[in-house]
């Protein structure tokens, strides 16, 4: 489950969360030199607070470029501007940027963390690209597979896709409504779409998306939604979403390889019970709760390698903390070669012995 998993928006609006303290790993930092195979284990702690105040989030803008969005596309570039900014300050935010019309889609699937590059890819979208339109029903269930299915989804984050338009969906280019809610749940995205017109409005042909909505955990809501209003219900979801949780683990997420193998043990679970690498069991943020683990480094190739060690609740990112390993080229011999060499140490002392006699 993502950070904002089973959220529920509302079109009211709803206050910010407050300023607590987030949740953290610690040690903040740690270094270390290995010769290859050489291993070094430590103790990190990852403690969950009452409330979440920062994530790692990945969202995807998809813009209706019909030629009946021509008096709204403007409104509807300047919302998604205005999303990618405010959710920028709740945390590690990456965007991208794409467009649906009848006929055509298109995505770019590399995600910026660079707002001014989001900003400019979402103001470079102009009404008419992909064709313009020609019938009620857009290539949104395209559009919104593509994306969930290509997108490059950064390992632990949370992930939006976000529709902006004025028409229902329709099933275009190989992709099924089925197919577009399997890809949203194979690749653990929320869908929303900001309706601007007739989004919902079936009586004149294609598929109400509110069904890709509804199975992913987000919602429709409409253009007339301030963006801080908007922002503030996708915030304030954080706390109701991860209200409760059931794992909790300690992962680079592959980080550190291929220089640095990571392996994870949990140690305590504060009221659940360590399996493996992770504290599992039935925990609520009513109290600040602390799990500590075992984490072992083993230097694999040489060379200094400055990755990031993640603290993760429900396989979302809450809390990260930087690892620094420098691997020599000294590589620490296996326990059967030690033996060999011990033995051979041992006939050299009695040759040595014999020839003394």
């Amino acid at each position: 489950m993502t950070l904002f998993k089973k959220l529920a928006l509302s079109v009211a609006l709803v206050l910010p969360v407050a300023a607590v303290n987030a949740d953290t790993i610690s040690p903040e930092t740690y270094a270390a030199t290995l010769a290859v195979g050489e291993s070094v284990t430590i103790t990190k702690t990852v403690t969950i607070e009452e409330s979440v105040t920062s994530g790692v989030l990945d969202v995807v803008f998809l813009i209706d470029t019909s030629g009946s969005m021509g008096s709204v596309i403007s409104a509807a570039k300047a919302a998604a501007a205005n999303l990618l900014t405010g959710l920028a300050g709740f945390g590690d935010l990456a965007t991208g940027t794409g467009y649906y019309s009848e006929p055509g889609s298109a995505l770019n699937t590399d995600l910026t963390t660079d707002e001014v590059a989001g900003v400019a890819a979402i103001n470079a979208i102009n009404l008419y690209d992909g064709g313009g339109g020609g019938d009620f029903p857009e290539e949104g269930i395209h559009a919104v597979e593509l994306a969930a299915k290509n997108t490059s989804w950064r390992p632990g984050s949370s992930r939006f896709i976000i529709a902006l338009g004025d028409a229902t969906f329709k099933e275009s280019d190989g992709s099924t409504l089925a197919s577009a809610q399997a890809a949203l749940a194979d690749n653990d995205v929320t869908f929303i779409g900001i309706d601007f017109g007739y989004m919902t409005y079936t009586s004149w042909g294609g598929i109400d998306p509110t069904v890709l909505a509804t199975a992913s955990g987000g919602s429709i809501v409409s253009s007339a939604i301030s963006p801080d209003a908007l922002i503030a219900s996708i915030v304030a979801g954080i706390n109701d979403s991860f209200a409760t949780y059931d794992k909790v683990t300690v992962d680079d997420l592959g980080a550190g390889m291929p220089g640095v193998g990571v392996s994870v043990t949990c140690l305590t679970a504060d009221v659940g019970a360590c399996v493996g690498d992770s504290a599992v069991g039935d925990f609520d943020r009513s109290v600040a709760r602390s799990f500590t683990f075992s984490v072992t480094f083993t230097g694999l190739e040489t060379g200094t390698h400055s990755f990031l060690t993640h603290g993760l609740v429900d396989g979302g990112i809450v809390a990260s903390e930087k690892d620094r390993i420098t691997v020599t080229g000294t590589e620490v011999p296996e326990p059967s070669s030690l033996l060999l060499l011990g033995m051979g140490l041992l006939g050299l002392g009695l040759t040595r012995r014999q020839f003394k006699a």
